[in-house]
């Protein structure tokens, strides 16, 4: 029997809102503070956008391809909720995971988030704090986003690993990649959305410097660790009590294309990259975001998932 694909216009999809870098000439930022109440507070550009169901097309959408692919995989760990099992249960499988889908010689996880709550929850909590005290309701993240910049990505390099190896590393090709799984229950609200990076233009990516919290202040304290290391950029990463970093905010372009992955179960994960070192014309890291559905209430049961950070490795490639 004759098949045909479906085309980028028929596939099904989500109207609604994503949250966009606010310029600094209109009152922006270029220094934030995750896990604040201040954070909570920031002003973003909110367009609205399609989000196409990427299922019909899903073997299109690849990591050197688009920077994201979704993948089946059952975990040993289903409830998230203590530290430890996370580490011994859940790092090694997404280690494996992600040797097995690039090649990589070595994989290296740096952290891990749980989220629990909904924006509001967040909001709500932050509504009576200074905008310096910590909010430890955690939200998904919902502005158009890269974890780290392309430097970025270097310096939280040199703040979770001894600097001797570092420098070793990063002679070869390396990268940072994540994984984001729902746990306990389908998504039904707030899922991850990622614009196609072959849609993507570099002079639209907006840097902003993250200052993190201390280590225990909510689940952005235990993102990076602060080693230190010989200065290499023109201000230190290393602050008194926590690390700081480059992120990556994006500015609207229409060319962007958006995709998501409706109803997804709790076995299935997100692979996506964060930064490649390589220059050849993949995919170097996903733009994405979180997003309400469109008939999404502001209250509700909260969407719950995990999200591991990793160090990656090709031992013997060449870095671009």
């Amino acid at each position: 029997m004759a098949t045909t694909t479906m085309t980028q216009t028929e596939l099904p999809k989500e109207k609604s809102t994503l949250y966009y870098y606010l310029e600094v000439k209109d009152g922006g930022i270029v220094q934030t503070y995750p896990g604040t109440a201040f954070e909570k507070r920031r002003k973003h550009v909110p367009h609205n956008v399609e989000i196409k169901d990427m299922r019909p097309i899903r073997d299109e959408l690849t990591l050197d391809k688009s920077g994201f692919e979704l993948i089946n995989h059952t975990s040993e760990e289903k409830d998230f909720i203590d530290e430890e099992r996370i580490k011994e249960v859940y790092y090694p499988e997404i280690e494996k995971i992600i040797k097995e889908k690039t090649g990589a010689t070595h994989v290296h996880v740096i952290s891990h988030m749980c989220r629990r709550h909904t924006t509001a929850d967040s909001k709500e909590d932050a509504l009576e704090k200074k905008d310096t005290d910590f909010v430890t309701k955690n939200n998904p993240a919902r502005f158009v986003h890269v974890d780290q910049s392309y430097r970025g990505a270097e310096q939280i390099l040199y703040l979770n690993m001894d600097e001797e190896e570092a420098n070793k590393r990063t002679k070869s090709r390396w990268g940072i990649i994540n994984a984001w799984q729902p746990f306990g229950k389908v998504v039904k609200r707030d899922p991850l959305a990622f614009c196609d990076f072959r849609t993507v233009d570099e002079n639209d990516m907006r840097t902003v410097v993250a200052n993190l919290p201390p280590p225990g202040a909510g689940e952005y304290g235990n993102v990076s660790k602060n080693f230190a290391h010989k200065g290499k950029w023109e201000y230190s990463l290393n602050g008194e009590q926590a690390p700081r970093y480059e992120v990556t905010n994006m500015a609207h372009n229409p060319n962007q294309q958006w995709y998501y992955a409706a109803d997804q179960t709790p076995d299935e994960a997100w692979l996506f990259k964060i930064f490649d070192s390589k220059k050849d014309g993949r995919a170097r890291c996903a733009v994405h975001s979180s997003f309400p559905l469109e008939h999404q209430p502001d209250q509700g049961e909260a969407r719950t998932s995990v999200e591991v950070r990793c160090f990656v490795f090709w031992e013997g490639e060449d870095v671009e």
